[in-house]
């Protein structure tokens, strides 16, 4: 029998020291911490509980955090809510993320602890006025995605992450006929005039056909795949990527990848690790993608060690290549939605 559960809010925006002592105990007990099983942080002990400590910090985007102890005190299951600027600006609504949980191992508690947390994240959220929450869970993770689900966040994508070595290893292979490779950072990007690239920004709003907002049907269609032009546009402008790999065909930007530095991994690491990237090949250009990312592995962009991919599981085309390229599978999650009002 489940022992009673009860839910206490934890202050987003001031130390609490009993809150922070509870998620401390709980890091070590999570059997699916994001990054533990990379091997430069696994190596490092402590490195992934720190990396997370870090996380559970309170910053200015943080609208709230919830915290399921035992009748006894025992702390069983904490998550915390982020605010999605982005998100917010683009749909006209603010929009709030449930990330991954931290609890109890065991199965029957931890899905007792998660239900009661999910419904008080949903109730205070709704009672501040947020409109549209989601939550993230590893797909291993059977009571996080059944306790959201029981609160009506649908299930609307799931992601798979790679890691990628970038070990300088010059390939032999050279780029399709009449394509040439180049890597741009923060300051030389501005300089490619937007024509070179908006064929590519228009493709993205295409191709990019399988995010979680296109399969949310209460958001507009039409912006929910406006998404990726956007991200698209940022990137090439600068705000949205530390380092780019473009490939051109006489002056048109025919594909890319991109890249965002992450310091807290990479700090867990002892080595650069860059991700939160995007990716894309305009069609007819068969093979571009494995070549351009074999170019990211040989050339090292900002001297990265490694760098993390993640796709849409149904993304079948860039998940063969990057399991032929020898990439490491890392995890999958899955992302639930709701729109709460309005």
């Amino acid at each position: 029998m489940t022992p009673p559960i009860r839910v206490e809010p934890i202050a987003p925006g001031a130390a609490d020291p009993a809150a922070e002592a509870a998620v401390a105990a709980l890091l070590p007990l999570e059997p699916e911490l994001a990054y533990a099983n990379f091997a430069p942080v696994a190596h490092r002990p402590g490195a992934a509980l720190a990396l997370h400590r870090e996380r559970w910090r309170p910053h200015p985007g943080r609208v709230g955090a919830w915290l399921a102890r035992a009748a006894d005190g025992t702390p069983l299951a904490a998550v915390h809510a982020d605010a999605r600027p982005f998100e917010s600006e683009h749909f006209g609504f603010r929009a709030v993320k449930l990330e991954p949980p931290v609890a109890v191992a065991a199965v029957e508690t931890r899905a007792a602890a998660l239900r009661a947390l999910y419904a008080a994240a949903v109730r205070d959220l709704a009672a501040d006025g947020w409109p549209h929450v989601a939550a993230r869970a590893s797909t291993r993770d059977r009571a996080a995605a059944w306790a959201a689900q029981e609160q009506g966040l649908f299930h609307v994508d799931t992601q798979v992450s790679w890691m990628c070595p970038l070990t300088g290893t010059p390939h032999d292979e050279a780029p399709p006929p009449g394509l040439r490779l180049e890597v741009h950072d923060r300051t030389t990007r501005p300089s490619i005039e937007p024509r070179r690239w908006r064929e590519l920004a228009d493709f993205a709003a295409e191709a990019f056909d399988r995010g979680p907002f296109v399969f949310d049907l209460n958001v507009p269609y039409d912006r929910a795949r406006a998404i990726y032009r956007v991200w698209t546009e940022k990137m090439m402008a600068g705000e949205w990527a530390d380092a780019v790999l473009l490939a051109f065909e006489e002056d048109k930007a025919v594909a890319f990848i991109s890249m965002l530095e992450m310091p807290d991994v990479s700090a867990a690491a002892g080595a650069k690790v860059c991700g939160r990237g995007l990716g894309a090949t305009l069609s007819g250009y068969r093979g571009l993608f494995t070549a351009i990312q074999r170019e990211m592995v040989a050339r090292r962009p900002l001297d990265a060690a490694f760098m993390e991919n993640e796709t849409q599981v149904a993304t079948i085309g860039s998940i063969n290549v990057y399991a032929r390229l020898g990439f490491r599978y890392l995890r999958s999650t899955a992302t639930y939605h709701r729109r709460l009002g309005g």
